[in-house]
């Protein structure tokens, strides 16, 4: 790329950035991250300790749902809690699930670091372990796109704007992602581009993602048939229909996770069994005598 087309990628990138921005779902979804980050740092061990086991639930999300969209087998959380605790065979289950396992977790542990380094090299990894030979073409958008929200990042401003020009930001990198891998897409280069995501909202701050087996093929769905090479509103507006109600979702799940209170969580229980008992002995002393 030349010197003169710098700017003007730039500008087209921070355009679109500023379209996704004012969307009224992104800007309803910042304020549920907005709700999320206001917790940090955390300073309570029970909430401490709720976001560790958040985190490696998250990632036993991920590879269930990752195995189950590139085998297109039934992928029980039981199979993905194995393999992240380290086994590489489960018995009475295919190896095939397995092996789909493996290589999702060794991706997402190619890409743990680059929030830290924006290395592209770990995106490229990441790709490998799923079976891609992405190139720089393919990864630019990730670092164009960085480039751009980093000249532009504010911590001055609320947290719910930075929020929603962040999610706006990475929604517009993988766009780009997808925009540049050899059509037609594949399930793998979505996977992957959701995954390069995911550390993307890590390096900009804001709370990670998460995207169901449905979400997936929804974005399969719109890069599959060569749109790509379509005008790019037609992608970007689907892309951002699926990832930012699935960010707000997510957003929703942290929070209640992070503030769960196990103590709190027996005393509702203990309520609950013991109004369940009192409502059926009053139904059975209430019936009439025979």
């Amino acid at each position: 790329m030349g010197a003169t087309e710098k700017p003007t990628q730039a500008t087209a990138i921070s355009t679109r950035i500023e379209r996704i921005t004012a969307r009224t779902d992104v800007r309803e979804a910042a304020q549920q991250g907005a709700k999320l980050v206001s917790l940090w740092p955390l300073t309570k061990a029970g909430e401490l300790a709720n976001d560790a086991k958040y985190a490696e639930n998250l990632q036993v999300r991920q590879t269930r749902v990752m195995a189950a969209v590139l085998t297109g087998e039934n992928v029980t959380i039981a199979d993905a809690e194995y393999v992240y605790e380290g086994a590489e065979s489960i018995p009475g289950r295919p190896q095939n699930i397995v092996d789909a396992l493996l290589a999702a977790n060794a991706a997402c542990d190619a890409m743990a670091d680059y929030s830290q380094t924006q290395d592209p090299g770990l995106l490229t990894q990441a790709g490998m372990e799923l079976g891609l030979t992405w190139d720089e073409t393919v990864l630019a958008p990730c670092r164009q796109t960085l480039a751009v929200i980093q000249s532009e990042r504010d911590d001055t401003s609320a947290a719910e704007s930075r929020i929603a020009r962040s999610l706006a930001a990475v929604i517009t990198a993988v766009d780009g992602i997808l925009r540049t891998v050899p059509a037609p897409a594949t399930l793998a280069d979505v996977i992957a581009a959701i995954l390069a995501a995911d550390e993307l909202c890590e390096t900009l701050s804001i709370p990670r993602i998460f995207l169901a087996a449905d979400a997936l093929h929804s974005v399969y769905a719109v890069y599959v048939d060569g749109l790509q090479t379509e005008d790019a509103t037609t992608t970007w507006q689907a892309l951002a229909d699926i990832i930012v109600p699935a960010a707000r979702d997510e957003w929703a799940k942290h929070l209640e996770d992070v503030l769960w209170d196990r103590e709190e969580a027996k005393r509702q229980a203990k309520e609950a069994d013991e109004r369940r008992n009192r409502e059926a002995l009053a139904a059975k002393f209430s019936k009439p005598a025979q």
